[in-house]
């Protein structure tokens, strides 16, 4: 974890890390640069003369210029590296230094306005100034975040914050989940009359109405009359009586069927 990160308080959380721009490095150690540039050249070019004092201390003198830009360029490397720049839900707060570290805070409530200053090149680069204002020094400003990487982010990710740090209903709007209704399927309405959309119901064939309907059994027949014995015209005029009787025959087919039988005999 680093140094910055130690110093939150319980609940805090980083809502943007900032840095510096890798052109803090250059400008602070341009210097150191072309010291280390020039030494290098001096001491490649003395190890050509022929061996005398003199080109001892030249290159005693080249040595000592190498190690002091390259130690000046090392640890301009590792301070940069350990300047962090955070902004949380609470406060701004900014730590620098190797051995000796630095913390500075600004409450997000304290902060009255940002000022950022980028020139071409720092536009080019994508570096600026970015000085932050507060109740304290509103009217000097205070240069807090030099050669800052990436200023506009930054200053808009701190403006952000401070709205929603003054107004705390908006982060629960930002970060309320929407949920959206459960979508029931929609009914299927009745067609309307003369609707194209009205289905025709077609009446079962006779096969499977039979087939869905129990069989009615038929009614037993009535016994028909055994036809008289030619031999015995006595018993067929009993039985054609008895037929009359019940309302099987007419008393016409009755007396029609009687004179048969009498001209038989």
């Amino acid at each position: 974890m680093s140094y910055a990160r130690k110093q939150l308080a319980r609940g805090e959380e980083v809502v943007y890390q900032g840095a510096q721009h890798w052109w803090a490095v250059v400008v602070r150690v341009w210097w150191a640069i072309v010291l280390s540039i020039l030494s290098l050249a001096v001491l490649m070019w003395a190890l050509t003369w022929d061996p005398s004092i003199l080109q001892t201390i030249v290159e005693i003198a080249a040595l000592i210029g190498l190690v002091i830009g390259l130690v000046k360029m090392g640890t301009a490397i590792w301070d940069w590296h350990n300047t962090e720049y955070l902004i949380t839900d609470k406060r701004i707060l900014r730590a620098e230094g190797i051995l000796n570290k630095r913390v500075a805070s600004t409450s997000l409530e304290k902060v009255n306005d940002v000022l950022l200053d980028q020139s071409l090149f720092g536009r080019v680069l994508g570096f600026g100034d970015l000085d932050i204002l507060t109740a304290s020094d509103e009217l000097t400003g205070v240069n807090d975040f030099p050669t800052l990487a990436d200023p506009i982010e930054f200053k808009l990710a701190l403006l952000n914050q401070k709205e929603v740090y003054e107004n705390p209903q908006m982060a629960a709007q930002a970060y309320q989940r929407s949920v959206e209704p459960e979508l029931k399927p929609a009914e299927p309405m009745a067609p309307r009359a003369g609707s194209d959309q009205v289905t025709m119901v077609e009446e079962p064939a006779p096969a499977e109405a039979s087939a869905e309907q129990p069989a009615v059994s038929p009614a037993p027949a009535e016994p028909v009359a055994a036809a008289p014995a030619a031999d015995d015209p006595t018993a067929s005029l009993e039985r054609l009586a008895g037929l009359r009787d019940r309302g099987l025959i007419t008393p016409e087919e009755y007396e029609a069927k009687k004179r048969e039988l009498l001209e038989r005999i």
